[in-house]
């Protein structure tokens, strides 16, 4: 890390100062240079800052020491986008958008430090405003071919997102009222998913985060995205018949559901789909309403339907990721970092990191 804070000072400063609308001419004539140049080498990290200057940055620029100097530290603003369900309070503690922003500093600081090259590519879909709802529907059903996903998508989507779109998707410990949420950084998308909540809502929620983060500068997602309202944005309807699509492509889905039991009742058979695909008897119910499959039911009967649907028992994921648990495991056997440091950065106790490395077959701390 040493090596490279010359590189992360002079980032930041860049930052702030594009941020407070100052030019590099000006900001030479703050600091007191004679040519704009010595700005411009110190933002490329090729020149180091002296102590006075740095001293007179955080006057100038208003930002504290820590904003310069901690690599740990996510300077960019509004890079969540927060999924809460309906039941709850449309809000996401302040306490703990802080913790996730350093969990997700933490793997892409760790990631850089032996020398993980995190994404080269920013993925886009290729679609505009004017994109209708079945536009998004073949989008998805094309990337499950292009992807390499199986006849049933959920099995291996969350591999392609961290192997072939370097998306790393972490498994968290959220509160109750949070499904996950997308973060977009300039050099890193990430997802995370409240591994407390049934299998079902975790998957859908997976695939409209991914939806979000691929189209972030088109349809811009809002800070809280409630799981249900009553009228929702364009991109949220968007992002719902993506996640709809992907999870039940439509060639898999339609012979599934003909091979079941047609005398069997409407909830056994929709028991079955999703279980199958890994969703929530809602999505599932919806979709082939979609497709033609099952009649749309009165509101309310459809309200005292879903009630009474199974309970999701399908065991939950492990905390965080094999690959992040992994990061942490190595930067701590190499001596890169201190246990000290990352039990600070998790929030969590000795113990609790001991117990993660047992729940992926680690190395222990001491050993």
């Amino acid at each position: 890390m040493r090596g490279n804070i010359t590189k992360l000072i002079g980032e930041r400063i860049r930052d702030a100062r594009a941020f407070k609308g100052i030019n590099q001419v000006e900001m030479a004539k703050l600091l007191g240079f004679k040519d704009h140049q010595i700005v411009s080498n110190i933002e490329r990290g090729e020149r180091k800052v002296s102590s006075d200057e740095l001293i007179n940055l955080m006057n100038i620029l208003a930002k504290p020491l820590e904003y310069f100097t901690d690599p740990f530290l996510i300077t960019q603003e509004k890079v969540f986008s927060w999924r809460v369900s309906q039941e709850a309070e449309a809000k996401v503690p302040a306490e703990y958008e802080e913790k996730a922003k350093k969990l997700i500093a933490s793997y892409r600081e760790f990631s850089r430090m032996l020398g993980h090259r995190i994404s080269v590519l920013s993925q886009k879909l290729q679609i505009t405003n004017h994109s209708t709802y079945e536009d998004i529907e073949e989008i998805a059903e094309f990337l499950v071919d292009e992807w390499g996903l199986s006849d049933v998508p959920y099995d291996n989507l969350r591999i392609v997102l961290e192997e072939k779109l370097h998306i790393p998707v972490l498994y968290v410990d959220a509160p109750k009222n949070i499904s996950g949420a997308s973060c977009k950084l300039d050099d890193l998308n990430c997802i995370l998913i409240n591994k407390n909540e049934p299998i079902g809502r975790q998957s859908f929620n997976l695939a409209h985060e991914l939806f979000h983060l691929l189209t972030w500068d088109i349809f811009p997602p809002k800070n809280i995205d409630q799981v249900q309202t009553e009228s929702k944005p364009k991109g949220e309807i968007l992002a719902d018949k993506f996640a709809a699509a992907l999870l039940m492509p439509k060639k898999s889905i339609l012979q599934y559901y003909k091979s079941l039991n047609a005398e069997e009742s409407l909830m056994k058979r929709l028991e079955s789909v999703a279980g199958h695909y890994h969703v929530s008897i809602s999505a599932a119910y919806w979709q082939l309403v979609s497709l033609k499959q099952i009649q749309r039911l009165p509101i309310e009967d459809y309200k005292t339907f879903i009630k009474n649907h199974f309970v999701d028992t399908a065991p939950r994921p492990s905390l965080y990721s094999k690959n992040f648990v992994e990061i942490l495991n190595e930067v701590i056997h190499k001596g890169m970092v201190s246990v000290k440091k990352v039990t600070s950065l998790l929030e969590c106790s000795q113990k609790d990191l001991e117990d993660l490395f047992k729940s992926y077959n680690l190395k222990g701390l001491y050993e």
